[in-house]
């Protein structure tokens, strides 16, 4: 039962960052209010499942114990990926129905393998596919480093533009969340090498 929401946790947050991106990009204001929304059921199946794991930690056998400790971990980073899901949904509608300001390529890019960063981490624990979960972390490098071209873009713009201010101060926003459930997906990574393993390593260094 507590794998099956944990799968279900894991389908809806993907879900939200993928429509949220959309929604942006569409300038989609009703998906966007969709994904706020949603949060709600992200937040209530996070709050579920502490329930149902924690009062089984007492006298479990060190296997299970590992991996309810493990889920406790991957479910708070789950319930935050949705808020910054969220976050990206907000800036949406934010930005109105015709924003003068189209969402740069760079943040197109980043968003891309921001999803497919999350659902690579959630099938390697699924399976406990360590080598699938090492090869998600040595991505982190790429998504600060696309992070950083977004972000120089967005304030030459400011610069030469300074009407677009606004609205490019929002796709920065837009990057910080990207960047942030990028960080977390790695650190479910780390969960997965612990699930396997018994041992906690720190995935997540940059070499950037």
């Amino acid at each position: 039962m507590t794998d099956d929401v944990l799968l279900e946790l894991g389908r809806l947050v993907g879900m939200a960052l993928t429509d949220a991106l959309i929604a942006l990009d569409r300038h989609d204001l009703a998906l966007a209010d969709k994904v706020v929304r949603g949060d709600l059921e992200i937040n209530r199946l996070r709050y579920q499942l502490e329930e149902q794991i924690t009062p089984r930690l007492a006298g479990s056998e060190a296997a299970d114990a590992r991996w309810m400790v493990a889920a406790l971990y991957v479910i708070s980073e789950l319930e935050r990926m949705g808020d910054h899901a969220e976050g990206i949904a907000k800036v949406t509608l934010m930005l109105g129905p015709n924003p003068s300001l189209s969402v740069p390529a760079v943040i197109g890019d980043m968003g891309s393998l921001t999803i497919s960063m999350v659902g690579r981490a959630l099938a390697a624990l699924n399976k406990r596919d360590v080598k699938a979960a090492r090869a998600v972390c040595r991505e982190d490098d790429e998504i600060d480093a696309l992070y950083d071209r977004a972000y120089q873009e967005l304030i030459s713009m400011m610069v030469s533009d300074p009407r677009r201010i606004t609205e490019a101060t929002y796709m920065i926003w837009v990057t910080h969340n990207l960047e942030r459930i990028a960080d977390r997906a790695t650190n479910i990574c780390e969960r997965v090498v612990y699930l396997a393993t018994g041992h906690v390593e720190e995935l997540n260094v940059s070499k950037y």
